[in-house]
């Protein structure tokens, strides 16, 4: 089992750092994320609760000017109206608890008749409300780090609730008390906590719909940086093939030459048939060098109409003696008003006939060997199918790299040769193959393909 580490996580070569992007993204994204559900659910039930509160202020404001209660804490002996004022105020919608404290910090009435006459105790939010502030605590904005004396006076589900200091003015705006509400608003409570979970909810689908992008965008890169890599690959190994082609063609088209016309004198003499196989092989040969030059050759040629029909015909009449020797069947099928490809005549001839010839050489013991050509969109298809012995998974991955080859005396140019003709056409072209299932040649080319300019 290999062995997986954090450090070999990020120990990868340049090109291949997308697994390195999605790790540290995730991070980043899941931090973001949280991050930004805690601020917002925060700031949503902050802003709902203290709204709320500035409600609750309004109202006791309402009953303290419709009461006089500012009179109370001036005067403790004029009592009147105060106890309608506190009947009211004890009637509140989702009360749990109200003290009323003076500016000495006691406890002046109060729900709970046994805190009456209480001092406060350690109580932040009094001593500014006491400045003229409207306060607000609650377990859902932070929780209390100390519990006050009435706090005994709570019920135990009384945990969520809202404590709101409203400061009491008299005529000249002096606070003279304050109103202390423990208020449980249920519908306020569960709007809250409904509305955490949205925000909660949105950030992760957010966040992860963000993290998917940036890994999608990623894989986009990354496969685009491969194919560049590759090209640059196939540019550098056709900038070698060009030089070892001059090479080749000048160091050995002249003794080949001489080699040649040596064993056509041969010929005429007894010694015919060792002539024959000279001169064979001085061809093959010569064929070798053709393939490297073309291969190597830059830019395109002058494109013409082309008919793919008499452009097999004329390619199966070449192979025809072959085909015999090997016992090979040839079919062929397409429609009788096949409509010209405008191409470079000599490169797709060229293309075609490498695809034909490998199909030969994987039936050595006979098969059959099949061409088609059916119009398909804007361009035509042709397939060259044999049911010879295949190619292995892993030698069809690498079939179009230069010099790659499985054949004893390949050269390994011809496949990489025919998709460099056909891709300068604006044409593409792959191979479907298994062992034992024999290979299928699909060559797509455009009926109109692209300026000389724009092909690669």
């Amino acid at each position: 089992m290999p062995h997986f580490s954090v450090r070999s996580l990020f120990a990868r070569p340049p090109l291949f750092w997308t697994r390195r992007f999605a790790a540290i993204s995730l991070l980043c994204v899941v931090a973001s994320a949280l991050t930004s559900a805690t601020l917002l659910s925060k700031y949503v039930a902050e802003r709902m609760i203290r709204h709320n509160a500035e409600l609750a202020r309004d109202f006791v404001g309402s009953l303290m000017r419709m009461h006089r209660g500012d009179q109370f804490f001036l005067n403790r002996q004029d009592t009147r109206g105060m106890e309608s004022l506190f009947v009211e105020l004890s009637r509140m919608p989702g009360l749990g608890h109200a003290n009323v404290f003076d500016t000495g910090r006691r406890v002046v009435w109060s729900t709970a008749t046994d805190a009456i006459g209480r001092d406060a105790g350690a109580n932040h939010e009094l001593d500014a409300a006491l400045t003229g502030r409207l306060e607000v605590e609650s377990e859902l904005l932070e929780t209390a780090s100390f519990i006050k004396p009435e706090h005994a006076f709570l019920r135990n589900d009384a945990r969520d609730a809202v404590e709101v200091y409203i400061p009491v003015f008299d005529s000249g705006s002096k606070v003279v008390g304050v109103i202390e509400l423990y208020m449980l608003p249920e519908g306020l409570l569960n709007d809250v906590h409904e509305m955490t979970r949205f925000v909660w909810i949105a950030c992760v689908l957010s966040g992860l719909l963000t993290y998917l992008a940036l890994v999608w965008l990623v894989m986009q890169a990354d496969r685009q940086i491969a194919r560049q890599q590759r090209t640059i690959v196939a540019n550098e190994s056709l900038a070698a093939v060009g030089d070892m082609a001059s090479a080749v063609a000048h160091g050995l088209r002249n003794p080949l030459g001489a080699i040649r016309s040596s064993a056509e004198l041969i010929a005429m003499g007894p010694e015919r048939e060792m002539a024959g196989d000279i001169m064979s092989e001085v061809d093959r040969l010569q064929g070798w060098i053709a393939r490297l030059l073309a291969y190597a050759q830059q830019g395109g040629r002058a494109l013409g109409p082309v008919r793919l029909d008499e452009l097999l015909n004329h390619l199966v009449s070449q192979h025809a003696a072959r085909m015999d020797r090997q016992g090979v069947a040839v079919h062929c099928d397409w429609p009788a008003q096949l409509p010209q490809a405008q191409a470079d005549a000599p490169a797709l001839e060229q293309a075609l006939d490498n695809l034909i010839a490998n199909a030969l050489d994987a039936m050595p013991q006979g098969g059959e060997l099949r061409l088609s050509v059916e119009p398909r969109g804007r361009g035509l298809r042709v397939t060259v199918a044999d049911t010879g012995v295949g190619i292995s998974p892993e030698d069809l991955e690498r079939v179009f790299t230069p010099f790659h080859t499985t054949k004893r005396t390949g050269l390994g140019v011809g496949l990489p040769l025919a998709r460099r003709s056909i891709e300068r056409l604006g044409g593409s072209l792959r191979l479907e193959s298994a062992p034992g299932t024999g290979t299928r040649a699909l060559l797509d080319l455009p009926l109109n393909p692209p300026p000389s300019s724009d092909r690669p």
